[in-house]
């Protein structure tokens, strides 16, 4: 069990890193402040990689579990606010090395610290940890608002999305606006992609019998400029679905109908691909051991019904280990993540890290 001291430690470092948002890649605040909490309280060792770092419970063992928790704050227009609950989960890892300290849980434990989870990439530049160490399975989490406290949310296969962004740029050729026709304007085929994309997403929702989206985030032609014709233009759409042959057939066809559109049209086209996530899929094994723990140590939980629309870079860590991604209610009335009014809630991280040591002991 964690003492009041320990609970007390763990809500010290929610409010902390609270106060030190920092964008992707960009986190050294966040990472000094790790590294000082764990030599000051615990004697675990601490390895700093660069971007990420983790620490190690050694007890011997020929392979370890890791458990993850990101760091990174979300980006808005009036600077990065952890308006995503990173801070919560490191916190919660934070109190899950101070249970760990001087105790024994069966093997050895390695705790991640993740940047730019947010961007997608932070879990693509902590590959290096998988062949440093003798991983055999890793485990990670995420707050769930509109949840009870401390519930864990479980699902079998798909937990959360995968998804991108997606830029299509189109060329045409500047004409005077008295005669557009002496010029090519990519205005009408651009347009033309923002209703069939989101067209074919609905197809292949019905195709596939899963949620498929396309979202047009925002379109761009021409200028301010009343006496020339737009020959210039952007749409930004991002993508996702439950299903990754789903999603990849969602991805090719945006890129090949907007050529097909472009070649019509003749303009060339261009296209850019941000915040690529993977699905995030669950070991089948690890869920069933999950809920066996659950029902052991008297754990709230349930399924969730659909996965998540959100996407999660935790998703490329399948690569390399079996890997589970579960929920952890952060309360019914927690607002939204990623709203203004959303913050990380009090007294979670010290649940969330003893359903962590619970799961390491029980996963084994």
């Amino acid at each position: 069990m964690m003492n009041d001291k320990a609970a007390a430690l763990a809500e010290g470092a929610r409010i902390a890193l609270a106060s030190m948002p920092e964008l992707a890649f960009e986190e050294e605040k966040t990472k000094a402040y790790i590294k000082a909490f764990l030599a000051e309280h615990t004697t675990l060792e601490v390895h700093d990689e660069g971007a990420f770092l983790y620490a190690a419970h050694r007890e011997g063992s020929n392979t370890a579990i890791a458990v993850r928790a990101d760091f990174d704050a979300v980006p808005t227009e009036t600077g990065a606010k952890h308006l995503c609950g990173h801070n919560g989960h490191t916190a919660a890892l934070l109190a899950l090395a101070l249970l760990l300290e001087g105790n024994k849980v069966g093997g050895d434990v390695i705790l991640l610290f993740q940047p730019a989870e947010e961007t997608g990439a932070g879990a693509p530049a902590c590959a290096e940890l998988f062949r440093k160490e003798r991983i055999d399975s890793i485990i990670g989490a995420h707050n769930i608002p509109g949840e009870p406290l401390g519930k864990l949310i479980l699902r079998h296969g798909v937990f959360a999305c995968a998804s991108c962004g997606l830029e299509i740029a189109m060329t045409g050729s500047p004409a005077h606006a008295a005669y557009p026709e002496n010029g090519v304007d990519p205005t009408k085929p651009l347009a033309e992609l923002a209703l069939s994309i989101p067209d074919r997403a609905a197809e292949l929702t019905r195709e596939y019998g899963c949620m498929t989206l396309a979202t047009v985030v925002g379109m761009r032609t021409g200028e301010k400029a009343f006496g020339v014709a737009a020959s210039e233009g952007r749409l930004w759409v991002t993508l996702r679905s439950e299903d990754p042959g789903a999603f990849a057939k969602l991805v090719d066809f945006a890129k090949s109908d907007a050529r097909a559109r472009a070649s019509d049209a003749r303009a060339k086209v261009a296209f850019a691909e941000y915040d690529p996530f993977p699905a995030t899929v669950n070991d089948e094994g690890l869920v069933n051991r999950a809920e066996a723990v659950c029902l052991s140590e008297k754990l709230p939980y349930k399924y969730a019904s659909v996965p998540f629309r959100w996407s999660e870079d935790f998703g490329h860590y399948g690569a390399y280990a079996p890997s589970l991604f579960f929920g952890i209610g952060s309360g019914e009335c927690t607002p939204p993540l990623h709203t203004a009014s959303y913050c990380y809630p009090e007294g979670l991280a010290p649940i969330a890290a003893r359903i962590f040591l619970k799961l390491v002991r029980g996963l084994r």
